[in-house]
């Protein structure tokens, strides 16, 4: 989970711990300050100065935070803040790493951000796939485990063989009225160009999931769009994870670090939070996320929903709307 343990008394520390372990000499990137200040402030009711805030050392972080859950979490920012980078310096994933040890916090979403900053993007990549949430939903899809011995890593996340059957059950979709959820999907993807599941190329029914995310927290396909699908995602949700997405969505389409199989045709992905309001625009769909009032990862199909009224689901579920400043 993100931010579910971490109360707002205890955010200085979490801050302090942040600092302690990723700042060193200074900051790599400009907007990791700015990120944590935004979140900070708006989600932990917590207001600093990043640049001068103090460190604190693994021993006091770990007499304040005893239990795994929150350990996870004060980690987990500290990788969001890696995330954010073209570079990992080595000192700064070393020291995330010692930070980790100490607390006894061991995942995968650490194992990618080491690989990360090696430059072992292949193994970055399976990381990143093999342990997000739609590898959960991959387990749904017919004969999965053969596509993925026969393709390899791609059947996690596109269509690796045409399925007739899939596409017309997403067409299909064209036939509910217009207000309703599935008529915005079919919508999104026709207006796009893009290729329904089943499809060869086309994304898979597992990662499909988030696009019905992405109609229903009205947010674009662009890349700062992606980050805040991820980041509402990873809030909507008492699933762990999602935040192995919204960590690898940040180092893909701000860092540039990690490459997707996805948007592999595009090269040059990086830089998307760095537009006007952009470390506002990911904190209020953290926000958003957080204030859901239904899992839209674990247990949610969709497709029984596909003929309700939009805007019926947002009132239902309470998928409040964007901050004025960031709407259309």
């Amino acid at each position: 989970m993100f931010l579910k343990k971490l109360h707002p008394k205890d955010a200085h520390i979490a801050a302090s711990a942040i600092v302690g372990a990723c700042r060193l000499g200074g900051w790599t990137h400009e907007l990791q300050p700015q990120l944590l200040h935004v979140l900070f402030k708006n989600l932990l009711d917590f207001e600093c100065d990043f640049n001068t805030f103090p460190g604190s050392s693994m021993e006091a972080v770990g007499i304040v935070f005893k239990d795994h859950e929150s350990r996870s979490e004060v980690i987990d920012l500290m990788l969001m803040v890696e995330a954010l980078c073209a570079e990992i310096p080595e000192a700064v994933a070393s020291s995330v790493s010692a930070y980790a040890s100490y607390l006894g916090v061991a995942n995968e979403r650490i194992h990618m951000l080491r690989d990360l900053a090696k430059h072992s993007i292949a193994k970055a990549q399976e990381d990143f796939y093999r342990n997000n949430y739609f590898s959960d939903k991959d387990l749904a899809i017919e004969n999965f485990h053969a596509l993925v011995k026969s393709y390899g890593l791609p059947a996690y996340v596109v269509g690796v063989k045409d399925d007739p059957k899939e596409i017309l059950r997403w067409e299909a979709l064209a036939n509910l009225p217009e207000e309703s959820l599935g008529k915005g999907l079919w919508n999104f993807y026709k207006k796009r160009g893009f290729a329904f599941p089943g499809t060869v190329g086309g994304v898979n029914s597992a990662v499909a999931h988030h696009d019905w995310i992405h109609i229903l927290a009205d947010y674009d396909s662009d890349g700062i769009g992606e980050i805040e699908v991820a980041a509402f995602s990873t809030m909507a949700t008492n699933s762990d994870s999602p935040v192995m997405n919204f960590l690898g969505v940040l180092s893909i389409f701000q860092g540039g670090l990690l490459k997707s199989l996805v948007t592999s045709a595009n090269p040059h992905l990086g830089h998307d939070l760095e537009v006007s309001n952009g470390m506002e625009r990911v904190v209020n769909a953290l926000q958003r996320g957080r204030e859901c009032s239904v899992d839209l990862i674990e247990g949610m199909n969709f497709f029984e929903y596909a003929d309700h009224s939009l805007d019926a689901l947002r009132l239902k579920w309470n998928i409040v709307p964007k901050a004025s400043e960031f709407s259309a």
